[in-house]
């Protein structure tokens, strides 16, 4: 691997655990081997104790990391993933239904304008919006 090798969120994850666990002297090689520098696993490790890894935020250095609020931070961040997945849902089902209820008002506008139609053509005055008048059959003698 080299150097500039990305990785994903959960693959730094398992390094770092990987790399925490490992004895004293063999970190090194460890980091080397896989093309990691230092100064990123410090920060992935600084991110993964967090637990915002996920978001790429890196946690102040000096101050010590409230492990309460990351998690928090975390929990809000999952939850508020999950309320946009279930209002773009919720946007996508309402379109569908504004659409059948489109296609709904379509038909029976065509259904009014048949009917209006029949209506006209049925009427015994012949006085239909769209009729000329006529005059009665017993004027015209």
């Amino acid at each position: 691997m080299t150097a500039s090798k990305i990785f994903t969120a959960e693959q730094k994850r398992e390094l770092v655990y990987a790399y925490v666990r490992l004895p004293h002297g063999s970190k090194g090689k460890f980091l080397t081997d896989r093309g990691i520098k230092w100064h990123s696993m410090s920060r992935w490790r600084s991110q993964v104790f967090a637990d915002t890894l996920e978001v790429d935020l890196v946690p102040r250095g000096g101050s010590v990391v409230n492990v309460e609020e990351s998690a928090a931070l975390a929990r809000l961040i999952r939850q508020n993933e999950a309320l946009q997945q279930q209002l773009e849902a919720e946007r996508a089902e309402r379109e569908q239904q504004v659409a059948g209820k489109e296609a709904e008002l379509a038909v029976q506008r065509r259904t009014i304008n048949a009917l209006g139609k029949a209506i006209e053509f049925l009427r015994p005055d012949g006085e239909g919006k769209n009729s000329t008048q006529r005059a009665p059959a017993d004027q015209q003698q």
